[in-house]
């Protein structure tokens, strides 16, 4: 059933990968752009979407990148405001960012596994984004209204 997110804004946090290949984010924003989403495609690292960029421009769907730094609240209300401006809504957001360090799945060192312990991203970017947003969802309402 393609088209099922046609013409609904999708902001997609985590949006780039600290590698090439498959990402939680790159993936998401890959397939609601196929689903038909305009995508608003967010990376604390603009250069790590390039790939992501790429994929969706292979089938020519609509997608809009933005840098900010999720633990922090004025970068994400600037986020909010920035998918606002380029697409005038917000129907879907994900927030998928979490803690990482290139390399892959296996060993990490002491001090980076210490430091994701101390500074869990995803609880902070959840939260901004949520708190954020949710006084945009207040003023537009249910998308079913």
């Amino acid at each position: 059933m393609p088209g099922r997110l046609q013409n609904k804004v999708a902001l997609v946090t985590g949006a780039g990968c600290i590698g090439p290949g498959w990402g939680n984010g790159r993936a998401t924003a890959v397939l609601f752009a196929r689903e038909g989403a305009k995508v608003f495609a967010v990376d604390k690292n603009g250069e790590s979407m390039k790939e992501t960029l790429d994929r969706v421009a292979e089938f020519g769907g609509t997608i809009k990148t933005h840098e900010c730094d999720v633990t922090q609240s004025a970068s994400v209300k600037a986020m909010i405001d920035a998918c606002l401006e380029a697409f005038g809504r917000i129907d879907v957001m994900v927030n998928n960012v979490g803690g990482s360090a290139a390399g892959g799945g296996g060993y990490q060192s002491h001090s980076v596994a210490v430091r994701s312990m101390r500074a869990p991203r995803w609880v902070f970017s959840a939260w901004w984004s949520s708190h954020k947003s949710s006084r945009l969802a207040a003023e537009v309402g249910p998308p079913w209204a």
